[in-house]
């Protein structure tokens, strides 16, 4: 089976990353990232993008890293690259994995809107429970402390 891993920069560099971190512990690892992100937060791509690669070098795998930009507030171009980037996807043979958990809320409604068509298996979220760690690596906080959640799943069944 061939992954596809999207996630969502928003705010929180931390989130994204240790949201992959979490996922990719887990077993799973994605062919292929793709990583969409409004224009305010660009400048925080390449941090994102090298942190990214490191986890998943560690895991002994190197997906392909792609970003996306849209500007600021846009469903609609959000909404539209979405469902370029997921017919592609499907028309490759892939399964669409969608981190929101640092997506801000126009690209996480279009990202989820454009997914009722296409082969994606998760819908995941991480919460963090105490807001005293929102900027410490994965391994630094407390595991009782963040709660990973696939939405597709039955609620028992490992996230990922």
């Amino acid at each position: 089976m061939k992954i596809a891993y999207i996630t969502l920069l928003g705010r929180s560099e931390w989130a994204l990353v240790n949201t992959y971190y979490a996922v990719v512990s887990r077993g799973r690892k994605p062919d292929r990232v793709f990583i969409f992100t409004e224009e305010t937060y660009r400048k925080k791509l390449p941090r994102v993008v090298e942190a990214l690669k490191a986890i998943s070098r560690a895991y002994n795998f190197t997906p392909e890293i792609e970003t996306i930009v849209i500007p600021d507030n846009s469903f609609l171009e959000a909404d539209r690259k979405f469902k370029i980037l997921f017919q592609r996807l499907e028309k490759e043979g892939y399964t669409i994995g969608l981190d929101i958990t640092s997506g801000r809320k126009a690209l996480a409604t279009a990202a989820v809107v454009q997914l009722r068509e296409f082969p994606v298996d998760r819908i995941i979220y991480m919460a963090l429970l105490d807001m005293d760690f929102p900027d410490r690596p994965y391994m630094m906080i407390p595991i009782h402390m963040q709660r990973l959640k696939n939405f597709l799943g039955d609620g028992n069944a490992p996230p990922y």
